[in-house]
Parts: structure tokens; sequence; C-alpha cells
């Protein structure tokens, strides 16, 4: 007879999983929580942004050029 959670555990410590960041952008204009963002290409709808101060967001308004972000925290420590 398996033991379900002693295979789950071991896949688990066996588990090797890394990230990657990529398509690192430029705020370009700030206030009142939203973040206008170029070089984000890649960005997708409702995807998590990381800002390098450790503060996320949510892309919301995609455009050609720019990302609108909604910042979760205190926008302001952003530049």
């Amino acid at each position: 007879m398996i033991n379900i959670a002693a295979e789950i555990k071991k896949e688990i410590e066996e588990l090797k999983a890394t990230s990657q960041r990529s398509n690192i952008g430029t705020i370009i204009e700030i206030g009142d929580g939203i973040a206008r963002v170029e070089g984000l290409s890649d960005v997708a709808y409702n995807e998590l942004v990381e800002f390098p101060s450790g503060l996320y967001g949510l892309a919301l308004n995609l455009e050609e050029g720019s990302v609108g972000v909604v910042i979760f925290g205190d926008y302001k420590i952003l530049k």
C-alpha cells in the first residue's frame, strides 16, 4: 500500500523550482496609486507586476506603448 503523504512529501523535496525576471519596464508617470510603465511588452491584463521597492501592482490598462498599473501600497516611494 502506498503512503500518499510520504509520496507527496518526496515529490515536494525533489522539486527544483526556478523563477526568472523578464520584461523590465520604466515608470514614466505616477500619481494617485496608478503608474504608467513603458517597456512591459509581454505583460498581460490582470498580471501581477513587481516594482524594485518590493511593491506590487496589477496591470490593467494595456496600451501599445505603455501599461497602466494599479499599485498596492504606498506608491509615493516609487520614482
